[in-house]
C-alpha cells in the first residue's frame, strides 16, 4: 500500500469568516498503483494543458470530477483532517502548543533513564520553538497518520490483506528541505505514534486478515528489541501501561513509519499530484470556491462516519467539544458522508 500525503491551505488566520486548511492522505493499493497512474496520465493527456505538473487549484469542475471518477474505480481510500483557521487565532494555537510541550515532560522524574529524559526535554523544546503555523500543520498531520494506520489496516485487512504488510509513505515536502521533514518526522511523529499505540492498542476486526501486518510490523514480549523493551518499561513506570505478556501484540511504529518513507517534490510523483488535486478540490469545496459538480462524488473515496464532523479538528481549550459545522462546510460534510462507502464488506 502506498500512502501519499499532502496539505492544502496555509494554516494561518484568514481575513474572512471561514477558511479551511487540511491535510489529506491518498491510500493506493500497490497491486493497482501502476494501472491507476497510467490511467491518470491518459486522463491528463486529454486536458488542454501540456505542463509536467498540473496543480489542483487550476482544475475546473469537469477535470476535478474526472479525477474523482477515475479513483472511484479502484479500491483506494482517502482520509483527511481539516481545521477552520478563522477559529484558530494565533494566541489560541500558542496556548495549545505550550500545553502540548508541557505534557511531554510532566511525568518525568530523576529516576527515569537520563538518555530518555534528555530526549523528552529536547522534544518539548522543539515543540515550544516551532512557529505556530508549522506546529498546527504538524499536529494535524500526526492525527491523520494515527488514524490512517487504524482505518487503513481495518479497510484493507478485509479486502486486500497483503497490502498492509507492505506500507510506504510518500510525503510532499513543499518548500521544506529533506532535513526539516526528517526532523519533524523523527522528533514529533515517531514519538507520538509510539506512545499512542502503546496506550491505545490498534482496534482490529475479528475475522479480518492481519497476518501480513503482524508479520511485518508486529512484536510480542518475546520478540521485542532492547530499545522497544526500554520504551515499554518507561510507559509502564510513567503511565501505568500494562506490561506485555503471552500473546499480546504491539506495533513497531518506528519500523512502520520509517522503513519505507520518502519526502518528494510533487513534480516527481504522480501519486502526490493526485493527492494534491484531491486536497485542493476538497478545500475549494469547503471554502465555496468550487461548484458541486466538481466535488459531489468525493465522498465515494471516504469511509462513512458515525459522526460526520469527526474529520474537523478544533484546537484550544475546547478541543474535545463536539464539532459544530455551519454553512458551506456543513453541506459539504453531510454530502460527503452520505455518499461514503461502508468500512465493512457486505457479507451477502
Amino acid at each position: 500500500m502506498r500512502i501519499y500525503i499532502d496539505e492544502a491551505g496555509a494554516f494561518v488566520v484568514p481575513p474572512r469568516p471561514h477558511s479551511y486548511s487540511l491535510v489529506l492522505a491518498l491510500m493506493i493499493p500497490s497491486a493497482s498503483e501502476e494501472e491507476i497512474l497510467y490511467e491518470f496520465l491518459r486522463l491528463r493527456d486529454h486536458w488542454p494543458s501540456n505542463e509536467v505538473e498540473i496543480k489542483g487549484s487550476r482544475l475546473d469542475e469537469s477535470q476535478a470530477a474526472q479525477v474523482i471518477e477515475l479513483l472511484c474505480r479502484y479500491d483506494v481510500l482517502v482520509k483527511f483532517f481539516a481545521v477552520d483557521m478563522a477559529t484558530h487565532a494565533d494566541w489560541n494555537v500558542e496556548d495549545f502548543k505550550i500545553r502540548q510541550a508541557a505534557n511531554v515532560t510532566v511525568n518525568v522524574t530523576p529516576d527515569h533513564d537520563p538518555n530518555l529524559v534528555s530526549q523528552l526535554k529536547k522534544l518539548a523544546r522543539t515543540i515550544r520553538e516551532m512557529p505556530n503555523q508549522l506546529f498546527l500543520q504538524a499536529f494535524v498531520t500526526i492525527q491523520l497518520i494515527l488514524d490512517i494506520i487504524e482505518e487503513g489496516t481495518l479497510f484493507y485487512a478485509q479486502r486486500l490483506p497483503e497490502e498492509i504488510g507492505d506500507i510506504a509513505w510518500i510525503v510532499d515536502r513543499k518548500n521544506h528541505t529533506i532535513t526539516q521533514m526528517e526532523e519533524m518526522w523523527t522528533m514529533l511523529i515517531l514519538p507520538a505514534s509510539q506512545t499512542h499505540f502503546t496506550k491505545k492498542p490498534l482496534k482490529v476486526l475479528l475475522g479480518a486478515d492481519y497476518s501480513y501486518f503482524h508479520a511485518r510490523y508486529g512484536f510480542t514480549a518475546d520478540t521485542m528489541g532492547e530499545e522497544m523493551a526500554r520504551h515499554m518499561e518507561w510507559l509502564h513506570d510513567t503511565h501505568g501501561v500494562r506490561r506485555m505478556t503471552g500473546n499480546d501484540r504491539g506495533i513497531d511504529s518506528k519500523l512502520l513509519l520509517s522503513e519505507q518513507r520518502k519526502f518528494m517534490d510533487s513534480r516527481d510523483s504522480l501519486g502526490l499530484q493526485l493527492a494534491d488535486m484531491l486536497a485542493t478540490t476538497l478545500r475549494r469545496a469547503l471554502n465555496n470556491r468550487l461548484q458541486p459538480q466538481g466535488w459531489e462524488n468525493f465522498g465515494k473515496l471516504l469511509v462513512h462516519k458515525a459522526h460526520p464532523g469527526s474529520s474537523f479538528l478544533q484546537l484550544g481549550r475546547d478541543e474535545n467539544a463536539p464539532r459544530v459545522l455551519t454553512g458551506q462546510a456543513e453541506q459539504v460534510c453531510l454530502l460527503l458522508n452520505a455518499r461514503a462507502k461502508s468500512m465493512l464488506i457486505d457479507q451477502d
